[in-house]
């Protein structure tokens, strides 16, 4: 598998580490064809034998062995992976303190019991290639917890060198656009019809948005290339 990535990692046309700060959104993102992730999910996929609706891996060892082959040919390392295999502990761990992230994960039980919806269900909301903002919600709902857990906790246990501000600034900039898009989607659902609930979702968002400006002010200027900006 690893000699695989390495092969198709030597396209020129590939845009370098598009995937490390996108929302996991293949179905909607422009540039899937220059994606090494995307390459070679779709080619483990085919591999494996995986028909359309199946998950891509059966364990998590499946999934660590496919984390690990695909640094190997992007040229990154994954020590905390590499420590979570070896049992082995990272500082910190993976928890936080910071009450930002209670307010993320509060936001995201919101809409999971707010919007009880079935694939299908989804499927016929979208009426053209754009998502329906009930799908959007859903599909940051919990991104936004995850990835702002990330930047929290990579911001408490990280050191200050170039990569390790990459990584919580490039984590949060993931989280704030999640945060602002699903914004615009409630704002949209709030005009289609009336909903209780909708308020105290915005006001989470609102709070989200300004916790995130506040501890990573250098997010929003975090370039993704690819992603934010073009890539040659």
């Amino acid at each position: 598998m690893s000699r695989m990535f390495v092969e198709m990692a030597r396209d020129p046309r590939l845009i370098p580490g598009v995937h490390h700060y996108c929302d996991e959104w293949c179905e909607m993102c422009p540039v899937t064809s220059r994606c090494l992730a995307f390459r070679c999910t779709a080619q483990y996929r085919k591999e494996q034998g995986r028909h359309d609706g199946e998950p891509t891996f059966r364990s998590t060892a499946d999934a660590v062995a496919f984390a690990r082959s695909l640094a190997v040919a992007g040229g990154y390392v994954t020590p905390e992976l590499d420590a979570l295999v070896a049992g082995g502990t990272l500082k910190g761990g993976f928890k936080t303190a910071d009450p930002l992230a209670d307010t993320a994960w509060q936001y995201a039980v919101g809409v999971s019991m707010w919007l009880v919806l079935t694939p299908d269900d989804l499927r016929r909301m979208r009426t053209g290639p754009t998502p329906s903002a009930e799908e959007v919600l859903l599909w940051y709902h919990l991104r936004i917890y995850i990835k702002l857990v990330r930047a929290l906790v990579g911001k408490e246990t990280l050191s200050e060198s170039d990569e390790a501000r990459c990584e919580v600034n490039g984590s949060a900039k993931v989280a704030l656009v999640a945060v602002q898009r699903s914004r615009k989607a409630l704002v949209q659902l709030k005009k289609n019809a009336a909903s209780e609930t909708a308020g105290p979702l915005a006001t989470l968002l609102e709070a989200l948005e300004k916790g995130i400006h506040e501890r990573f002010p250098n997010a929003r200027s975090f370039v993704r290339l690819g992603l934010d900006m073009p890539a040659v």
